[in-house]
């Protein structure tokens, strides 16, 4: 049934936010979208940063901060940064574009149900937004010892940050499955008051609908539903391990190496925090200790400890190992503002023997716990904690 205006629908069992109510207007949606294309996309037409040391001027493009890293082989980091920030975002708007625009008129078919799976994929890859906050904690880090000027770039990239998220919002709240659905009824009736799993029924971990547990793809999508395999204890056990052992090197190997006037210095994760707070950038050391360290670990933790508890589940402490679950997969993304610290830098400070800064070897190894944690997280299956509780 449809929803009016101020009214929105929820799980009754978890609380989980289901569609609202609110009409969302599609062709404001994809102006905001092409808005938000055209800002990112002068962003990249002129210059980001502008810093100026010892009587050595130096400037940065966005384009920068992953061909940077390419020339000083770290290409692994390069496509990440090119990835997360400028080609996942690019494609993104241009999805919502076709969606909320060209696709309502061309109705049900193949093409527009895979621009839509496609864009319910993309969304924890968007870090445009950590990006942004990124580059602030790198400005504040070089502050002392240049003159740091923003520049057009990224004023215009700081207005595609703002437009994106809003478009981000409205349109993960917006129900499209019922404009582009494979078919308009499933094969069988679910039943009111029954879980899907006591009605034999299993949920698609893309767009929720209920699905016969033998089924292929989802009715309602078509997403192969053979991939829910990797949903299970087993593979999240794998990656939280994988993930925590990589963080080993990422905290003990030096994440970016300075040179000033000939002299050398490397500088650990610990350590950079520990010069922010000794130069009395308390807030910003604050921020860079919680997204580097005590994030990755917490979240390794929380999932460890979520998967060691799931068999002692009671129906009043399920909601509140949800919502640990909740907070632990949103703040994971915000690890990576480390490397994009240092791929700011690196592309800015380039100045020789002046004072230059390169990649150290713990990025690579930072960057790859990040992600490992995100998948932990995805591959997660909340359902253990209801199925455990209602035994």
């Amino acid at each position: 049934m449809d929803l009016s205006e101020n009214e929105i629908a929820e799980c009754p069992r978890c609380g989980h936010f289901l569609e609202s109510g609110s009409e969302t207007r599609y062709a404001k949606l994809v102006a905001i979208a092409t808005a938000a294309l055209m800002l990112l996309l002068a962003s990249l037409s002129v210059d980001f940063i502008r810093y100026s040391a010892a009587g050595v001027e130096q400037s940065m493009t966005l384009m920068d901060a992953a061909w940077q890293l390419s020339y000083f082989h770290e290409k692994v980091l390069a496509v990440l940064v090119l990835l997360t920030v400028i080609l996942i975002p690019v494609l993104y708007l241009i999805s919502i574009i076709w969606l909320y625009g060209i696709a309502q008129n061309t109705g049900v078919n193949a093409v527009n149900r895979y621009v839509l799976r496609m864009v319910t994929h993309l969304r924890p890859w968007l870090m445009a937004d950590v990006f942004l906050l990124g580059t602030l904690v790198a400005l504040v880090k070089i502050s002392g010892l240049a003159d740091v000027r923003l520049l057009a770039g990224f004023w215009s990239f700081s207005g595609f940050v703002v437009l994106l998220l809003f478009v981000y919002e409205r349109a993960r709240n917006t129900p499209m499955w019922r404009h582009f659905a494979a078919t308009k009824e499933p094969e069988h009736s679910a039943k009111a008051g029954m879980t899907a799993h006591e009605q034999g029924l299993h949920t698609c971990p893309l767009c929720h609908a209920p699905n016969l547990e033998d089924a292929s793809i989802c009715y309602q999508c078509s997403e192969p539903q053979r991939t829910a395999w990797w949903r299970k204890p087993g593979t999240t056990v794998a990656l939280i391990l994988a993930g925590a052992i990589m963080l080993i090197p990422a905290h003990w190997l030096p994440v970016m190496e300075t040179v000033r006037f000939g002299d050398s210095h490397a500088a650990t994760i610990i350590g950079g925090v520990t010069e922010l707070w000794q130069s009395g950038d308390k807030p910003i050391a604050i921020i860079v200790f919680v997204a580097s360290l005590m994030i990755p670990v917490a979240k390794i933790l929380a999932l460890a400890t979520l998967l060691l508890l799931a068999s002692w589940q009671t129906p009043r402490v399920v909601r509140h190992r949800l919502l640990l679950f909740k907070v632990t997969d949103w703040i994971g993304r915000w690890s990576m503002i480390d490397i994009f610290v240092v791929a700011i830098l690196v592309a800015l400070v380039r100045s020789g023997e002046v004072m230059s800064v390169y990649p150290g070897s713990a990025a690579i190894s930072f960057a790859v716990a990040v992600i490992l944690t995100m998948l932990a997280a995805m591959s997660f299956d909340t359902r253990l904690f209801w199925r455990e509780a209602n035994k």
